[in-house]
């Protein structure tokens, strides 16, 4: 799918964001652990969770999506541990959260191929692994492909090597159904991370520490289903937030999850956005001037992703449009995490933006560059490709976007929400 974008669009409105895309991946794979109905509201008509649906049907479990509702009823009361492939997983790094809760269910995984994701570099699931193996889990894998057997897995305190929000996921799962304490330092608190937390807490869990880097789970507890309302999506509550403020337009966002967004709303001052709320609806005024606010100490602003609390670096992207947008100034923009995150800023090139690759993890932006419309590929990186789209949206002329489906794994009707803020995109299918 290809999108054509209108230049010197001003986007003005009010939008209702969808439910969180990342607590989707998470929430989906923990329902397996009951083999009682679970009932998730907020659930985003997105890929990724069209693709879950799909492998847990193909694992046997009874599925109905009110889509309109966005209600998701799961029943896995006869889910049988079934051999997933390439073709079952795809690109989605996500699968790999099927892990924690089939180990403590069905004591064993068997995957023939390792999960994707987007094209964002080298992303090892090593810190999975070890991870598991402190819990017990016997690992075996080779070419792509990976067994588990945790039969004699057992609590244990666990020292993650690295902050992430997916292994911390799985141990979560998995320690929840193992009798004793499992303590977590080092875990992830990203808002994914608290809305699973939050959900088993509902279900009997016993997790203390939620939204910190140490959890504690007293596991063993017998755990009930309850509904659950998804977190809103705050990825797509700083992308509206930042179209808007790109394109001088204002914006009213709902169910914007203020407790949140402190940091990043922080980042967006950076630039000259500030925004108001009013309980938890998220407003931007009209005509807000962008600008680059140097550092004070260092001069060159700086823009550089980190663990929660900190930006987000899926959100880092949303940015760099903020930056061409302002008449004057530099920005450094730093993806440490990421050894490719930042190579598809070299289509705003074509658009014209004055952009200098430093190295695989640094770029510098330099403002007043006039922006004129071009065709431009889309990387397989959810919020690159909505830096592309504002980017085109602030340039002089009409500019099309190659291959930018990809917006679709995190934002459902993406084309549609543009258009209620008087948005002039098209889908070309």
């Amino acid at each position: 799918m290809n999108i054509r974008v209108k230049g010197k669009q001003v986007l003005t409105g009010e939008i209702h964001p969808s439910g969180s895309k990342n607590s989707a991946v998470a929430l989906i794979p923990a329902s397996l652990m009951f083999d009682k109905e679970v009932v998730f509201e907020n659930i985003p008509d997105i890929t990724d969770v069209q693709r879950l649906v799909a492998i847990l049907q193909k694992l046997g479990s009874k599925i109905d999506w009110d889509k309109e509702k966005k209600l998701l009823r799961l029943d896995n009361s006869k889910v049988t541990l079934t051999e997933l492939k390439a073709e079952d997983i795809g690109h989605m790094r996500g699968t790999s959260l099927l892990w924690g809760p089939m180990l403590a269910r069905f004591k064993s995984v068997s995957f023939k191929d390792l999960p994707g994701g987007c094209t964002l570099g080298f992303r090892t699931l090593e810190p999975h692994f070890e991870a598991f193996r402190e819990l017990g889990v016997i690992i075996k894998y080779a070419d792509c492909a990976v067994e588990m057997d945790a039969k004699n897995a057992k609590s244990a305190e666990i020292w993650l090597s690295e902050m992430s929000p997916t292994a911390t996921e799985n141990i979560i799962m998995l320690a929840v159904a193992l009798p004793g304490k499992t303590k977590i330092v080092g875990a992830a608190s990203e808002p994914q991370v608290q809305d699973l937390c939050l959900f088993y807490q509902k279900c009997g869990a016993k997790i203390s520490g939620i939204g910190s880097s140490i959890l504690e789970i007293e596991g063993g507890s017998p755990l009930t289903p309850v509904p659950h309302k998804l977190f809103s999506d705050h990825y797509e509550i700083a992308t509206f937030i930042a179209l808007a403020a790109a394109t001088g337009g204002a914006l009213k966002v709902y169910d914007a999850m203020p407790d949140l967004m402190k940091n990043i709303n922080s980042v967006f001052a950076k630039f000259g956005v500030n925004i108001k709320y009013d309980g938890t609806t998220a407003i931007l005024e009209k005509g807000t001037k962008v600008v680059i606010n140097e550092d004070k100490d260092r001069g060159l602003l700086t823009i550089k992703a980190q663990p929660w609390p900190a930006l987000p670096v899926d959100s880092l992207p949303l940015f760099i449009p903020l930056a061409l947008a302002a008449d004057k100034g530099q920005v450094m923009f730093h993806n440490w995490m990421y050894d490719a995150g930042l190579f598809w800023t070299s289509e705003l090139l074509k658009l014209g933006a004055n952009i200098v690759m430093c190295d695989p993890h640094r770029v510098v932006i330099t403002a007043g560059n006039k922006l004129h419309g071009a065709t431009i590929e889309a990387p397989y990186i959810i919020r690159a490709v909505v830096a592309l789209v504002m980017v085109a949206m602030i340039s002089e002329g009409e500019s099309t976007i190659i291959n930018a489906e990809t917006l679709y794994r995190g934002h459902p009707d993406f084309s549609e929400k543009l258009r209620s803020l008087s948005g002039l995109v098209e889908e070309i299918k």
